[in-house]
């Protein structure tokens, strides 16, 4: 009998070492096992180095997703089904949930309409967005819109209109799903993709190209999204190979901080705390670059 209870006692030691080994690991960056790509270990470390030495803090979480277009291979994919703040990235699900009305002819493609796009797309411009959201109908119904017709978005929602001071922190999205938009846009699969392509590749801001060692002569479809809590840059970029041939990939990056939604927590200013964090995304941008360049028989040296 107490060789029974010892057995017992012993296993129950194992069950609960186990578990708090599994709640341990739930801290640490999340990757997929089948993703064989060095690539997502030299970004992880990447960041790492900047949680050692700062400026990323302990409350600050990052997801990355890059999809090589041509070889339909997914390279990196860390953390990208975490739900985050979607700041002005949402602003894409918003032009979406528009061209879908167009399609089945419940709006019309105006020139109004194109200037705003224009507006919101290339300058995030917030009134043109809560424009659109407001001709489908509000939040709610853009958001059902989304749910019913583009179900592979698992993370993504609309809930408010984005408030006067830009603050917006209640819609959310995720790097998985900004990836499989702009996948899904590239092979033409949403309505009207070549006009939404012709939106995102129009010159604006950005963290993934500007201010980097990329070539000039790489194309770019992008939107950023930027508030105190969260900066962020998901798109397209077509490199071209030593042949010349167009090499497209999808690059997502995201770093949010909640507690900075609450202005007792802002310890920098907004513009030096986005910078921060814009240079990291730029170099891991430079890395995924690099990675796919040479990858297809090119030399790039990160340094």
């Amino acid at each position: 009998m107490k060789a029974y209870h010892f057995k017992i006692s012993k296993l129950l030691a194992y069950c609960v070492l186990c578990v708090l080994l599994c709640g341990t690991t739930v801290i640490h960056a999340t990757q997929d096992p089948s993703i064989d790509s060095p690539l997502e270990q030299k970004i992880d470390d990447f960041v790492k180095q900047y949680r050692r030495k700062g400026p990323l803090a302990s409350t600050e979480r990052t997801s990355f997703v890059i999809y090589d277009l041509t070889r339909k291979k997914k390279l990196v994919s860390i953390n990208e089904d975490r739900q985050m703040m979607a700041a002005s990235l949402i602003k894409n699900f918003v032009m979406l949930a528009y061209f879908h009305e167009v399609k089945h002819g419940r709006l019309t493609h105006t020139n109004t309409n194109r200037r705003h796009l224009e507006k919101m797309i290339r300058f995030s411009s917030n009134t043109s967005t809560n424009y659109f959201i407001k001709l489908i109908g509000g939040p709610y119904t853009v958001n059902r819109r989304l749910k019913a017709n583009y179900s592979f978005f698992k993370q993504t929602k609309i809930i408010e209109y984005i408030p006067r001071n830009g603050r917006t922190y209640r819609n959310t999205t995720s790097a998985h799903d900004l990836n499989k938009f702009y996948v899904q846009l590239w092979y033409n699969n949403l309505p009207f993709s070549n006009k939404m392509k012709y939106y995102l590749e129009l010159p604006n801001g950005d963290y993934i190209y500007k201010r980097t060692r990329i070539p000039a002569s790489t194309k770019v479809y992008n939107k950023t999204g930027t508030v105190y809590g969260l900066v962020g840059d998901s798109g397209i970029l077509v490199l071209r190979d030593p042949k010349g041939n167009p090499r497209p990939y999808v690059f997502t990056g995201l770093i949010e901080d909640k507690t900075k939604t609450s202005t007792r927590r802002r310890r920098i200013s907004f513009g030096a705390w986005v910078n921060q964090r814009a240079s990291i995304l730029r170099g891991v941008s430079e890395r995924a670059y690099g990675y796919i360049y040479n990858s297809y028989g090119g030399k790039f040296i990160v340094r």
